[in-house]
């Protein structure tokens, strides 16, 4: 071996001993695990009981005033989460539903009523809606990461008919049969739940990406146009207070 095939080895066999190999650095590299998307479309339902406060109309020179039993509303929806805009997550919907509440009683001219089953009918809507909500995270992770309050509301139309409204044994029978359409909104506020996120369905991958929202929601129209069953016309409006819930699952 000449001096210049000495020095080389030489080299090399100082710099082996200088710089251990460690089974760590012969291990293959792992890729970082990506974070899962906090934006996406998503669909989902939504139901309620709600509320009714009392609706009205004239028949003849008389004003009715109608008191409803607790009634529900059932929807469907669809929409799209923007992700983490800083301290909120802005999300988009459409939503269309239907509500119904059973008459009460019919007061007439303020004095008394006719409840039980002298009184007839109910109150149904049919809803539409493009709804606007901001969700409000209370931790990045942990626990409370799993509950996520939000508030928002929509605007959009309802279609409001009496149907079938009336007194029966009393001669008069039906009084009112009729339906109009308005501009309607709704204001919510309430939780959202993330259903594995709370040890919940963890095993099945149906309830992946989903959430249980509970919430209230107060919903207003003004001025539906309603001719009674003697041609007499008016005018009421809805106002209703309800506990919503439903889920909606992101993709």
């Amino acid at each position: 071996m000449n001096t210049l095939s000495k020095a080389l080895a030489t080299v090399l066999l100082a710099s082996a001993i200088a710089v251990p190999v460690s089974a760590a650095d012969l291990a293959p590299m792992e890729t970082p695990l990506a974070a899962p998307a906090t934006s996406g479309f998503y669909f989902g339902s939504l139901s309620s009981v709600n509320f009714l406060d009392d609706t009205g109309f004239d028949f003849g020179a008389a004003s009715v005033s109608t008191e409803y039993d607790v009634g529900y509303y059932s929807a469907l929806r669809a929409g799209y989460n923007f992700g983490s805009m800083g301290f909120v997550s802005p999300r988009l919907e459409l939503e269309l539903g239907y509500g119904s509440a059973s008459v009460d009683e019919h007061s007439v001219s303020g004095f008394g009523g006719v409840s039980g089953i002298d009184s007839y009918g109910d109150a149904r809507s049919f809803q539409g809606y493009v709804n606007g909500y901001l969700d409000i995270p209370l931790a990045a992770e942990g626990a409370v990461s799993a509950i996520t309050p939000y508030v928002g509301g929509g605007a959009g139309f309802m279609n409001l008919e009496l149907r079938k409204q009336g007194v029966s044994g009393t001669g008069t029978g039906t009084l009112m049969d009729d339906a109009d359409t308005q501009f309607a909104y709704h204001l919510d506020a309430g939780v959202g739940i993330n259903l594995q996120a709370i040890g919940l369905f963890t095993n099945t991958s149906l309830f992946d990406n989903t959430t249980f929202d509970i919430g209230y929601r107060f919903t207003a129209a003004d001025d539906f146009n309603f001719e009674a069953r003697d041609g007499s016309t008016s005018s009421t409006d809805f106002r209703s207070h309800a506990v919503t819930f439903g889920l909606r699952r992101q993709f």
